[in-house]
């Protein structure tokens, strides 16, 4: 049989009847790499200034938005985190998630998908230089204990 690679596509619409399909067969890798591909997708079109830490927030994102609306059966946006972005940008998001206790809901999927550098605790390791050294700290412990060596993230 022969898969396409979602990695080819560049249209959001043809990566979701892909991934409809491999639901449908039961490819539930192919499905993930499509989620994969929208979010790199989104991240890449909401990233106008060139800023690195925005493009890796908004990929991750729509990877937890990707998620959710795959869990739920209909779209669903984070809309409190999008309004909250909106007033604070995405280096205050990203560093009052990580003074939250826990992890978000997208971790453990990613993680288990080999996708933990798209976690909001890679993306402020990897942009260390932008973040206060508790955020810093409170990533690292997340994902340590959470058994994600900080090194293959953050490379």
């Amino acid at each position: 049989m022969n898969i396409p690679d979602p990695k080819t596509f560049t249209d959001p619409d043809k990566l979701r009847k892909l991934m409809a399909n491999a639901v449908r067969l039961g490819y539930d890798d192919l499905a993930f790499d499509c989620q994969m591909r929208i979010a790199e997708l989104v991240g890449v079109a909401q990233d106008t200034a060139g800023d690195e830490v925005e493009r890796a927030f908004w990929t991750s994102l729509a990877a937890a938005e990707e998620f959710r609306t795959a869990d739920n059966g209909r779209v669903t946006r984070l809309v409190k985190v999008r309004a909250k972005h909106k007033r604070v940008g995405a280096n205050k998001v990203l560093s009052d998630q990580m003074m939250e206790e826990g992890v978000s809901d997208g971790f453990e999927k990613l993680v288990a998908h080999g996708r933990g550098d798209l976690t909001s605790e890679a993306i402020v390791m990897r942009h260390e230089d932008e973040f206060s050294v508790d955020a810093v700290n409170a990533a690292r412990k997340k994902l340590m204990d959470k058994g994600v060596n900080v090194a293959d993230v953050t490379g």
